[in-house]
Formats: structure tokens, C-alpha cells, sequence
């Protein structure tokens, strides 16, 4: 994914956060339909996207938080939002009370407010996933042996890694794992894409590289020399860009180190 299809993708998540914020502003839930109707709409939305830049860091460092201590990630991403939903609870609840902090601080319904902005925030993520999940594979169609009658199912194409990057972009010289994008890492220039690393691994083959960190792959013809400090190692590649190597891929590139 290109930098214009990165800031396309923000633009759509924030259009999504303002729909759903003018779907709860005509309903008025939690105590806002005594609201004018302007007032609860424009309320609604702004709060979502408010909710949302709260929110959406504390997403990300809970994906991140998944993969890197492989636990469930409703549960990782859960408790994020929970950590977010915090401050976003305390605006609103200020809001309600005049920006008085200290008696919402105190007050027995602040627990439910607590739980009803996490909730929502919640709902929003589960309704972005359904949003931008990748579409399955086409079906693949049989090839019938003219010979025996029988058939067989078609193998879909492999995909091309390269396919996926601007024309011209040049060699891959590495692969940095960034949440759900992938920054390829060429001679003089990098993109985003959107991919997961091990995705973009598989679609490269073992032949082109090697992973040397849960971050980074590298291209094999792209590392110039080896740095090694005690047990901490880094390979600088032709293009003078540093990569560290994780303690359990040392042993992949002893040889080099």
C-alpha cells in the first residue's frame, strides 16, 4: 500500500466513525435523546472521532501486543481499548457535569460510563474488521483430462510480492513488519503496503531472504556486513540501513556474524 492508499484508508476509517456517530446521534442512546437534535448529532460525531484517535493507537499497540506475546487478541486488543476507554470516559462524563473532574470521578455511574464508551469502542473495531477483511480466494476451476475423463482442482496462481509495488520500484533489499503494513525497503525509496509480514514472506520465498527479527526480513544479496555486540547482533545492508537480529535468528546467520 502506497502512502496515498495509506491516507485513503484513514479517510474511509474516519468516515466509517462519523457514520456510526450520526446513526447514534438520531437514536440518542445513554441518556442523549433529551438532546436537540442537531446538538445530540454533532455530539455523537464529534465524540466518535475523538473516540477514535483514542482509540486507534491503543488498537494498534494491542495487535502489536498479540503477535508479540502470542496471546488472543480480543483479549490483548480488549484490554488496550480498556486503558483508552478511561480517558474518553472521563471527557464525557466531564462534558455531562460541567467539566467538574473530581465529583465524576466519585460518582457510581461512572463504572457503566466506563463500560458503555468500551463497548462502543469495541463494536466500532469488530465492525472495521468485517469492513476491511480481505476477500477469500476465487474458487478455482476443475482441469478435466480429456484422456480419463477426470478431473482435477486448479492450483491458484502463487502470488507475486512484486506485483503488489509501484512499477520501477527496483530490488526489495527488506521487509519491515509495521501492524498490519508492510514498509518494503528498496535502494533509494520504501512504500507501505498493506500485508502482514508473514504474508509478504511467504510470497517472497525462502530462496530470496531470510527473517532475521519478528520486524524484519532481508534479502540475501542486500547485506553488506555484520555488527556484533555481546549478544546483541545488526546486519547493515547495501543501502546503509541497519536491521537488528533477534536472539533466536542468530543462529540463521552465524556465518555472517
Amino acid at each position: 500500500m502506497t502512502r496515498m492508499d495509506f491516507a485513503r484508508r484513514l479517510g474511509i476509517e474516519l468516515f466509517f466513525v462519523l457514520c456510526i456517530g450520526f446513526v447514534l446521534g438520531l437514536f440518542g442512546p445513554f441518556g442523549t435523546y433529551a438532546m436537540e437534535t442537531p446538538v445530540r448529532l454533532a455530539y455523537w460525531m464529534v465524540f466518535g472521532v475523538i473516540g477514535y484517535a483514542l482509540f486507534r493507537p491503543l488498537i494498534v499497540m494491542g495487535e502489536w501486543a498479540s503477535d508479540a506475546l502470542r496471546v488472543s487478541r480480543i483479549i490483548a486488543v480488549g484490554f488496550g481499548m480498556a486503558v483508552a476507554a478511561v480517558p474518553m470516559a472521563l471527557l464525557v462524563a466531564s462534558l455531562f457535569n460541567g467539566f467538574r473532574w473530581p465529583s465524576r470521578l466519585t460518582s457510581s455511574g461512572f463504572g457503566l460510563l466506563f463500560f458503555q464508551v468500551w463497548l462502543i469502542g469495541f463494536l466500532t473495531y469488530g465492525l472495521m474488521i468485517l469492513l476491511f477483511r480481505e476477500a477469500p480466494a476465487p474458487a478455482t476451476a476443475p482441469i478435466v483430462d480429456r484422456v480419463t475423463g477426470l478431473s482435477e482442482a486448479r492450483p491458484p496462481p502463487a502470488p507475486n510480492f512484486a506485483d503488489r509495488l509501484p512499477a520501477g520500484f527496483g530490488p526489495i533489499l527488506a521487509l519491515q513488519g509495521e501492524d498490519h503494513y508492510v514498509r518494503v525497503h528498496g535502494a533509494g525509496r520504501s512504500e507501505l503496503i498493506l500485508v502482514r509480514l508473514r504474508d509478504a514472506v511467504v510470497e517472497l520465498g525462502e530462496a530470496a531472504g531470510i527473517q532475521v527479527h519478528r520486524s524484519w526480513w532481508v534479502a540475501h544479496d542486500a547485506i553488506a556486513s555484520a555488527e556484533r555486540d555481546g549478544r546483541v547482533a545488526t546486519l547493515v545492508l547495501t543501502n546503509g540501513l541497519r536491521v537488528p537480529v533477534s536472539r533466536e535468528n542468530m543462529p540463521r546467520i552465524r556465518d555472517r556474524l
